[in-house]
């Protein structure tokens, strides 16, 4: 069971918090300041999943508190939901910084606060099983010279995030390269606009959509590529999808208004993890990341799956 702590000094913020929650299935942990959090934090770190923070608490210091969360080592997977009845864009750039993703602002909408948790809950999932595959993955992408890789679904988007992550020693870029490829099979490949990505997961349909748009003949030979290229040190990776493209400039930064929807973030995140570069129209994407020390250069090497 997911543990969702709160961290709130008005105690029926947190009982309105838990209440609303509680038809998700989570454990509660409150915390009214500081000390209690860290206390907390120390006691059920490992199954903590995401941690709800009020900005504005008396005798806190949120950025000194968030700081301390990224950099604990239970935590460094755990998504932070910011919640204040206002922001303003320096406690926004502070947040970001310190690896605050999720923004909510009180009074809470209940289906929107249930939908973020959600993402939020699932972004450390993700970031939690990827690590750990990665940690026990057998590299051999480390050995590639240069070779091109294509897929088509999420599963097979995953297969290539752990053996790309794996070559570098850091799981995190293994989570970034995912989040690059899961946007070109779903807005590239499967057209699926960041709109109707928000009204799907909304209705609790996004992942029956895109197994559905998967079969559709219009869709099923759409194939996305990732061409690495190893040289001094270095991997270098292309992602390319069959779409026409986006505002990726858009994406880059995290605007206000998407700052309060339970998605959008996989190109921001993708950026903090990464060396990235997009190539326009926006439906190519360029990757550099160090190798990890160890083994020897397979020669002039190409893989090309077959379609399953």
């Amino acid at each position: 069971m997911a543990t969702i702590l709160i961290i709130d000094d008005e105690p029926q913020e947190l009982a309105l918090l838990r209440d609303m929650l509680a038809a998700d299935g989570y454990r509660f942990e409150m915390a009214t300041g500081q000390h209690d959090a860290r206390r907390l934090v120390e006691t059920h770190g490992k199954t903590i999943r995401a941690i709800l923070l009020d900005w504005i608490l008396e005798g806190l210091d949120p950025v000194e508190l968030m700081h301390w969360i990224k950099n604990h080592p239970q935590l460094t997977d755990v998504e932070v939901v910011v919640q204040s009845t206002e922001f303003v864009p320096e406690d926004i750039r502070a947040g970001l910084a310190n690896g605050a993703y999720f923004y909510l602002t009180k009074p809470f909408d209940p289906d929107q606060l249930r939908a973020i948790v959600r993402a939020a809950v699932a972004a450390c999932d993700l970031k939690r099983s990827l690590t750990k595959r990665i940690t026990a993955c057998e590299d051999t992408v480390r050995l590639l010279e240069s070779g091109t890789f294509r897929f088509r679904t999420p599963q097979q988007a995953e297969i290539l995030a752990v053996h790309l992550g794996s070559a570098t020693g850091e799981p995190q870029r293994g989570v970034g390269l995912l989040e690059l490829m899961i946007n070109a099979i779903e807005h590239g490949n499967l057209g699926i606009t960041y709109d109707e990505k928000g009204e799907l997961r909304r209705q609790g349909n996004f992942r029956q959509e895109v197994s559905r748009r998967l079969a559709l003949p219009e869709y099923r030979d759409r194939w996305a590529t990732v061409e690495v290229a190893q040289r001094g040190g270095e991997i270098e990776i292309e992602i390319r999808d069959t779409g026409e493209g986006f505002d990726f400039e858009r994406y880059l930064q995290l605007d206000h208004e998407r700052l309060f929807h339970a998605h959008g973030r996989g190109v921001l995140l993708a950026t903090a993890a990464l060396d990235l570069e997009y190539l326009p129209p926006g439906n190519r994407v360029r990757v550099r990341m160090p190798v990890a020390p160890g083994g020897e250069l397979l020669t002039r090497t190409a893989l090309n799956p077959k379609p399953a």
